[in-house]
C-alpha cells in the first residue's frame, strides 16, 4: 500500500529547493525571493521585492481513470515577477528581463522528479502574462504537470500505465 505519510502538495518545498539552487547561488543568481501563494498573501503588490519567482499550486488533473487507477498530474505554476521604473507603456524592459529569467527557470524544473511522482515535472501551457494596472510590475507564468499514478491496490506510485 502506498505511504500514508505522503502528501503530494510537498512537492512544492522541492521546486522552491530548485529555484533557490538554480536562481540565487552561483554567478547567474539573480532572483532576490522565491515565494509562495502563502508570502503573496502577505504582502501588497507595491512591497513586492523583484526580481522574484513564486511557486503555486494549480490544482490536480485526471488524466485517465477507472474503479482500480487513476493516471494524475498536479500543476505547478512557476510565476516570474519583474518590476521596472520604465513609462508603463513601455513593455520591452520588462520583457526582455522576463524572458532572460523565464529560461532560467525553465531550465531549473522541467524533468525535475519530485517524491510520490513518477515523471519529472513536465512543461504545459501557462496561463498568459499579467501586466499590473500601474504598470511597473510585469508576472509571467510558466506551468509544469507534476505526474502521478494510483491504484486501490498499490496506492500512490504503485499503479502501472
Amino acid at each position: 500500500m502506498g505511504s500514508p505519510d505522503l502528501n503530494l502538495l510537498a512537492a512544492e518545498s522541492g521546486i522552491v529547493q530548485r529555484l533557490q539552487q538554480a536562481t540565487q547561488t552561483g554567478p547567474d543568481a539573480w532572483c532576490r525571493k522565491i515565494g509562495t501563494r502563502d508570502y503573496l498573501a502577505t504582502v501588497a503588490e507595491e512591497m513586492q521585492i523583484a526580481p522574484a519567482v513564486y511557486v503555486v499550486y494549480d490544482g490536480p488533473m485526471v488524466y485517465d481513470a477507472d474503479e482500480q487507477r487513476a493516471n494524475l498530474a498536479h500543476r505547478w505554476l512557476a510565476v516570474i515577477a519583474v518590476a521596472s521604473a520604465e513609462q508603463p507603456r513601455e513593455a520591452a524592459p520588462r520583457n526582455a528581463e522576463g524572458g532572460r529569467y523565464m529560461a532560467a527557470v525553465w531550465q531549473a524544473l522541467h524533468g525535475l522528479l519530485l517524491p510520490g511522482h513518477t515523471h519529472g515535472l513536465i512543461p504545459t501551457t501557462p496561463p498568459r502574462p499579467y501586466y499590473s494596472p500601474g504598470g511597473r510590475f510585469a508576472y509571467y507564468p510558466l506551468a509544469f504537470l507534476a505526474r502521478a499514478h494510483f491504484s486501490t491496490r498499490f496506492g500512490l506510485a504503485g499503479a502501472t500505465t
